[in-house]
């Protein structure tokens, strides 16, 4: 999808399936949801969290591109609303991991971010966010997703987090905060079988 760090979700169908992973979609989104076997949901980062998502009763799957915007936006809360509501997933079978991408120890931010996660988190924000002694702020993305999960009805004991910094861990993973403009994507896929 051409992502844009939204909150947007979109279900895909038959007609969605595209031939090539390069051909241009002609919709700007941050999650994809379908129930088809065989099609791949990808999203790509380079310290943005991706969120997949998979309820083994209903049979669905999910992908989430959540960058610091689509965290406080609740973008993974958003795709396992569309889960519940498009397909008739209940919350409490949906699955959820949340992998590789950048870790408070890195994620060093100005007040816009904080500000942000609490317009959507509430006061519930302050258990993702901490201050640093230069002024700014550390942020916890994955924690903050993994709140809007709780938030969404998932179990905690459903939800997985990889403990993977991307930005501490150039050797394996893409940063753009570390590596900026001279940097590839990762790409995270799921598919139904």
């Amino acid at each position: 999808s051409n992502q844009i760090h939204s909150d947007l979700v979109r279900p895909v169908t038959c007609a969605d399936v595209k031939r090539d992973l390069y051909d241009v979609e002609p919709y700007e989104v941050d999650g994809l949801v379908t129930d088809i076997p065989g099609v791949s949901l990808v999203v790509f980062g380079a310290d943005c969290l991706p969120v997949l998502f998979y309820d083994p009763v209903r049979r669905v799957a999910a992908a989430a591109h959540a960058g610091w915007r689509g965290t406080a936006l609740g973008i993974a809360a958003r795709a396992a609303l569309r889960m519940r509501e498009d397909y008739g997933c209940r919350p409490e079978h949906i699955r959820a991991a949340i992998g590789p991408g950048i870790s408070p120890c890195c994620f060093l931010t100005r007040d816009d971010v904080p500000g942000a996660l609490r317009d959507g988190l509430g006061s519930q924000a302050e258990t993702c966010i901490r201050p640093a002694e230069d002024g700014r702020w550390h942020v916890d993305l994955k924690g903050a997703n993994a709140l809007w999960l709780r938030r969404a009805g998932l179990s905690p004991e459903h939800i997985a987090l990889c403990p993977d910094c991307t930005a501490c861990r150039t050797d394996r993973f893409w940063s753009h905060r570390v590596m900026g403009e001279r940097r590839g994507s990762m790409a995270a896929i799921i598919q139904l079988l």
